[in-house]
């Protein structure tokens, strides 16, 4: 009688603790090694799987995650068969991809991914093993925003190019090729290129893949020009434009890499802009500067939007000037930390962030110290919390703030959120993003 997984139950030298993913071929859980007292995850094959597939298809993955050690592959621990199901433990990682937001709020944060992820499949190409399944739920973020390949289920090991494989791949990332059974060492290329760029984005690209695709603005924005060239040809359809292998692909994207570390671009273009006479700014920028002139001190205009480099605060949730929402905080605030969820700055007192609704921390347990700054208390019974202008939340107790914030220096009302905002400058509420009528 097959044994039952639920929390608590022993397969051999592990007890399991919790499901965190499930499919057609197998469960994974978390689970900790009463041996080497290590919490790892336990991809559990279901009994079905067994008998549909056999024996050797089911150690296929195995033996192919043995022959793979690099850090950008999640690296196998054990494989053996217990109580008639096949077990494999790996490195618990954090979460995948998809669910990784900085990833697609900073640019440099994806990019490093890219860098990490082309090596790990660099190294798997360079065996002939083909993933042929490349998509942001098989790329796993570990605690130290490592990055590693997991997965290598639908993998193969190439030969001939004539060669046709069975279907395997996920639609959306999968190669116009393998798409029609002619998967090669390009086609994880492709899968990686297209990964990229809906980080980078914020679109998954999508047939015919002609430049410039949508998102484009915000890719350009994020990558620098060395790069682009690098990342668009990782994605051309034809795969004989394409870097025939990972391999190929991550030397082109390391030559990138060094070329913009040490090309002096930025300081020669730095020399010649104050040699040439300014040109005339925009009325965008000469309105921005007024307001900052005006009312900057007051609402601690410090920071400048990285798209349309208006000044805005680290309490405004939208740029006003251009309406995006994509600003990071994560080496420009004066908190000593960093909220994951929206990087804003916080202080280790505090419970929750009183930016967004999802930010949640454990407190270093000590009492918070007055805050010079807060404008105002937190209106829970009981609660000692302070709040600064324009925090949603109270940091202590994540009470949100009956009374909406006011002051002279943002006269006007949202007619969407009821905020302050100016019409008479602001092209977009701070707050939620409206587009103001002046």
């Amino acid at each position: 009688m097959a044994t039952i997984l639920r929390r608590g139950t022993r397969l051999g030298k592990y007890r399991l603790e919790r499901r965190i993913g499930s499919g057609g071929f197998a469960d994974v859980w978390r689970a900790r090694d009463s041996v080497q007292n290590q919490v790892v995850a336990l991809k559990i094959s279901n009994n079905d799987s067994v008998a549909e597939w056999g024996r050797k298809a089911i150690e296929h993955e195995a033996q192919i995650a043995s022959r793979l050690r690099h850090p950008g592959v999640v690296a196998l621990r054990n494989a053996d068969w217990i109580d008639g199901r096949f077990v494999m433990a790996t490195e618990l990682a954090r979460m995948h991809l998809a669910a990784y937001r900085p990833a697609r709020r900073s640019g440099a944060v994806a990019l490093d991914i890219v860098r990490q992820v082309a090596a790990g499949l660099a190294h798997a190409h360079s065996l002939r093993i083909m993933h042929r399944d490349m998509k942001p739920q098989n790329i796993l973020i570990f605690e130290d925003g490592r990055a590693a390949i997991g997965d290598f289920g639908a993998s193969r090991v190439a030969a001939a190019k004539t060669r046709t494989y069975t279907d395997a791949g996920t639609l959306g990332y999968m190669a116009p090729e393998q798409a029609y059974g002619r998967a090669r060492l390009a086609s994880d290329v492709f899968s990686l290129g297209l990964i990229s760029y809906e980080m980078l984005a914020g679109l998954l690209a999508t047939w015919p893949f002609e430049w410039p695709l949508a998102g484009y603005e915000r890719f350009e924005a994020k990558v620098p020009t060395q790069l682009r060239p690098v990342l668009r040809k990782a994605m051309a359809f034809d795969p004989r434009r394409r870097y025939p292998d990972a391999v190929a692909f991550h030397a082109a994207f390391e030559r990138a890499l060094k070329r913009i570390e040490d090309e002096p671009e930025r300081k020669a273009a730095r020399r010649r802009r104050k040699r040439k006479s300014a040109p005339a700014p925009s009325p965008l920028a000469v309105q921005a500067d007024a307001f900052r002139r005006a009312h900057g001190q007051a609402l601690d205009l410090r920071y400048t939007c990285r798209r349309c480099e208006g000044p805005i605060s680290e309490a405004m949730r939208h740029c006003p000037w251009c309406g995006s929402r994509d600003n990071s905080f994560v080496e420009l605030t004066r908190f000593p930390l960093v909220c994951p969820e929206c990087e804003k700055g916080v202080r280790p007192e505090w419970s929750y962030c009183p930016w967004c609704f999802s930010g949640r921390f454990q407190p270093n347990g000590r009492r918070p110290p007055k805050d010079p700054k807060a404008v105002r208390k937190c209106g829970r019974r009981g609660c000692s919390g302070e709040l600064r202008q324009f925090m949603s939340y109270c940091p202590l107790c994540k009470w949100k703030p009956g009374r909406r914030w006011s002051t002279s220096h943002l006269p006007d009302s949202c007619l969407r959120c009821r905020w302050p905002t100016h019409r008479g400058f602001l092209r977009f509420c701070p707050w939620c993003g409206r587009r103001q009528r002046t």
